[in-house]
């Protein structure tokens, strides 16, 4: 809340690279819509961009290193049969899977998606043009719904139910997290050796 425009931004990169941060830009969103100080109304609209801009800027980091570690790299972390499916449909359009992907809520595999679009080594622009448009929509309809729905919302929200949610949140956060750099960074270097040897 602090960051003003730039908490939706900042979530959304860690959330968009390497790091697992579940629901939390719903919740800023939300938080900032209905306590941001007095803000306009429409300031829905920014708080949507920044997060979709966000988004972008993980994805890119995401891609930054994706890139050198290819396909073959990809297919380790996320597994063959999985791979394959998505190698396929990003080869044959990459702007619109990536849009769907973008666009589309958990448990889609966004994520995942972006991987095997940079470790095939697909258009960059392309790729986060299409992520930013897929993004904007979907906070956009986000925010709309926080608008429309908020205050029942936030009864939820004042409730010990929803504490735990939040708990289970965090946790979700840390071990996706850790397990997605492990995946990426370490496990291979096992196998590697192995070889080696």
């Amino acid at each position: 809340m602090g960051l003003g425009l730039f908490g939706p931004f900042l979530l959304e990169a860690c959330d968009s690279s390497f790091f697992y941060v579940p629901l939390a830009n719903e919740l800023l969103l939300f938080a900032l819509i209905h306590g941001g100080g007095g803000a306009p109304r429409w300031m829905w609209v920014v708080y949507a961009l920044m997060g979709a801009a966000g988004t972008v800027a993980g994805v890119f980091l995401l891609d930054l290193v994706m890139r050198r570690v290819g396909a073959g790299g990809v297919e380790r972390l996320v597994g063959q049969k999985r791979f394959g499916k998505l190698k396929g449909k990003v080869e044959r359009n990459t702007g619109w899977v990536v849009f769907v992907a973008a666009a589309l809520p958990p448990p889609f595999p966004f994520r995942f998606t972006m991987m095997t679009a940079s470790a095939l080594q697909c258009d960059r622009a392309r790729m986060l043009a299409a992520v930013f448009a897929g993004r904007s929509l979907r906070f956009a309809a986000e925010a709309l719904l926080i608008l429309y729905f908020g205050r029942r919302f936030l009864d939820f929200m004042n409730s010990d139910a929803f504490n735990y949610v939040v708990y289970a949140l965090t946790l979700a956060a840390v071990l996706g997290s850790a397990v997605t750099i492990y995946r990426m960074f370490w496990s291979g270097r096992g196998k590697a050796v192995g070889s080696r040897q």
